[in-house]
């Protein structure tokens, strides 16, 4: 199958493409590099050394049948239109996102490009694959955040609802708290519309929390993946890592009962593979879009923690939990129950548990112990997403 990923020099990116290549798809990357920017833009750099991506594409191309094309999705429209001419991908995936929600909360000039790159990159995939590959199968990368914490079970995308007499079967109300979080969302308004009026099939990823520092195709130092720390774009258990390693209490925001899904990297890999490779039906989508709640297991922040110490403790760390006021704006403690069956039912299952999950990186970072301590100042969280208090 031909496949185009978009946002290949990434977190999950990188990994994807060895693992399409692997199973013998043709795979064509984009990437501008803002990902590489916008960590360096924070003062941070990858604690896990990774390579140029000459050498990346150069270790790519001896995997399989791969190609690279330098553009912005969300700036280069005419550009893109040649890739799909010329390519004509029967499948794409987009994770050309700024995927942070710190970072879109810095300022406006944050928040805007967070708006522009996410929603209109999405937006000219559409358009280009109305256009020009309406027989392809788009899979875009949504969060879980995009649903909130409401008081009830969270379905996978779409609820059944009834009102004055009367019932129908409508997308599952969003509630976010961030512009990143905003910007996915309209991203899947997107998607819904280009499914119902463009009849495109499209498979929209609710994925939870990704950690980890492995997938089954990292057997040589230059298919490794990057490794970020910083409040931006270190997630919740990589930062937790992170700190034990290098003698740092973990990091708490508020509470720590908040609740969230998490998936390891190994396992979005392999799910974004499925998906890919199991177009949506008649039976898993409504107009031909399908949305998949892509986690394995949910944890409070405070339960996942304790893991970290529990796994530290067998590498004699010295582990300690630390509670810091919460720079966002969010319930301390709420419901969480969101549903995942669709992954199930296609026969995904996850490889490794949370415990070995942890273990693996714990092995992978303790010999980045010193690039880790350079960027002990950046562990506390500085962005603050409530307003200013004036007078």
């Amino acid at each position: 199958m031909r496949v185009l990923v978009c946002g290949c020099d990434g977190y999950i990116g990188y990994p994807l493409i060895q693992n399409l290549l692997i199973r013998g798809h043709k795979v064509l990357g984009i990437d501008y590099f803002y990902r590489r920017r916008m960590v360096k833009e924070r003062g941070l750099d990858s604690v896990i050394l990774i390579s140029t991506w000459k050498r990346r594409e150069e270790a790519l191309k001896k995997l399989g049948d791969f190609r690279f094309s330098l553009l912005d999705v969300a700036q280069h429209y005419s550009s893109l239109v040649e890739v799909f001419r010329r390519f004509r991908p029967e499948a794409i995936i987009n994770l050309a996102q700024q995927p942070s929600p710190a970072y879109s909360m810095i300022d406006s000039e944050h928040g805007n490009f967070t708006i522009r790159n996410n929603v209109q990159g999405a937006l000219n995939l559409f358009w280009a694959m109305r256009d020009y590959a309406p027989k392809s199968h788009i899979v875009t990368l949504g969060t879980m955040g995009e649903y909130g914490c409401p008081n009830m079970p969270i379905p996978e995308g779409f609820f059944k609802i009834e009102y004055e007499g009367m019932t129908d079967i409508l997308p599952f109300p969003r509630q976010t708290n961030s512009v990143y979080h905003t910007s996915k969302v309209m991203v899947s308004d997107l998607a819904w519309f280009a499914a119902r009026v463009w009849e495109l099939r499209i498979t929209d990823i609710m994925q939870g929390v990704v950690y980890g520092t492995r997938t089954d195709t990292m057997t040589k130092t230059v298919y490794r993946t990057r490794f970020d720390v910083g409040e931006c774009f270190g997630t919740m258990i990589n930062r937790a890592v992170a700190c034990a390693v290098i003698g740092h209490p973990i990091v708490l925001y508020g509470s720590g009962f908040q609740r969230r899904a998490y998936i390891q990297l190994r396992d979005s890999v392999d799910c974004l593979t499925l998906m890919v490779e199991n177009h949506p039906t008649d039976e898993d989508s409504i107009h031909g879009y399908r949305v998949i709640n892509q986690f394995d297991e949910s944890y409070t922040c405070l339960e996942l923690a304790e893991l970290v110490r529990e796994v530290g403790d067998s590498f004699d760390l010295d582990v300690k939990i630390r509670n810091v006021p919460n720079p966002r704006v969010e319930p301390e403690v709420h419901y969480y129950n969101p549903k995942h069956e669709k992954l199930y039912r296609l026969g995904w299952r996850p490889k490794k548990n949370i415990k070995e999950g942890l273990a693996e990186m714990f092995e992978d970072l303790l010999p980045y112990k010193d690039r880790i301590l350079r960027y002990k100042d950046k562990i506390i969280p500085k962005i603050r997403w409530r307003p200013r208090a004036y007078g």
